[in-house]
């Protein structure tokens, strides 16, 4: 799973970025602070085999955290958003949930 997180962690960033490069705010950095833990942690757990399953739920949590974080300020001012914010929003949520999915299915798949 560390490698699949890595990418995940790239496209965050890159949203991130991307979406600073457009707006010029620093809010638009958002999605690439937990590209950028996700990145660190996914490293981790490349780099030491022992550590690499409470690693990779570490990474679980910030997917999670990740996903919930735009989801509420979707569900909380998702009208009042530009066009800009609503696809940074739009697109972290997409990226953190579906990393927690492959995340989440790995898991299950290890305990079989």
């Amino acid at each position: 799973m560390p490698k699949p997180t890595l990418v995940f962690a790239a496209l965050l960033i890159a949203l991130g970025l991307g979406a600073f490069v457009f707006s010029g705010s620093p809010t638009a950095l958002l999605p690439a602070y937990p590209g950028l833990l996700l990145a660190i942690l996914a490293g981790l757990a490349l780099a030491f085999e022992n550590w690499r399953r409470h690693l990779m739920h570490a990474a679980a949590v910030v997917a999670l955290l990740g996903a919930l974080a735009p989801a509420v300020t979707l569900g909380i001012r998702a009208a009042q958003m530009g066009a800009l914010a609503l696809t940074v929003n739009l697109g972290m949520l997409l990226l953190c949930g579906g990393l927690l999915a492959l995340m989440v299915r790995s898991f299950i798949a290890a305990r079989r």
